[in-house]
């Protein structure tokens, strides 16, 4: 008997952690996607030389990551669609920042991904968070 109630356990363990696999791979997903739409926008120099950066580029608020900021939010279903914040299983966050004040030719961009609720939690609550840098090429 004692056999049969520790593989309930353990079936139930196992259970969880798919689970909670699966969610960690959509998260993780979902932050790789808005890297790479973020990466894709215009980030250089025209011909004259003049920087060009995509408004969307821009430096964001240093607590882009730990609150839902528009324009550096939004909110997606278990698919990975974008939705309203009402329908959202997960919210997904980022930060633009310029990684040196006097060199605005390089930035760092943040995504973490959120399971909802997410209000009032951080990146190291957070189900996955990427980073990568950009250096503005000619």
């Amino acid at each position: 008997m004692t056999a049969i109630a520790g593989l309930a356990q353990l079936f139930a363990l196992s259970l969880r952690f798919t689970r909670d696999s699966a969610q960690s791979g959509a998260a993780l997903v979902a932050a790789q996607d808005k890297i790479e739409s973020l990466r894709a926008l215009r980030f250089g120099y025209g011909d004259n030389g003049t920087a060009l950066t995509d408004p969307r580029l821009q430096p964001s608020p240093p607590t882009s990551l730990s609150e839902n900021l528009a324009p550096y939010v939004d909110w997606l279903d278990d698919a990975g669609n974008v939705v309203s914040e009402t329908g959202a299983s997960y919210a997904r966050r980022w930060r633009i920042t310029e990684m040196a004040v006097d060199d605005p030719a390089a930035i760092a961009i943040d995504v973490c991904v959120f399971r909802m609720p997410a209000i009032a939690r951080g990146p190291a609550q957070a189900e996955a968070c990427l980073v990568t840098a950009r250096v503005r090429q000619p």
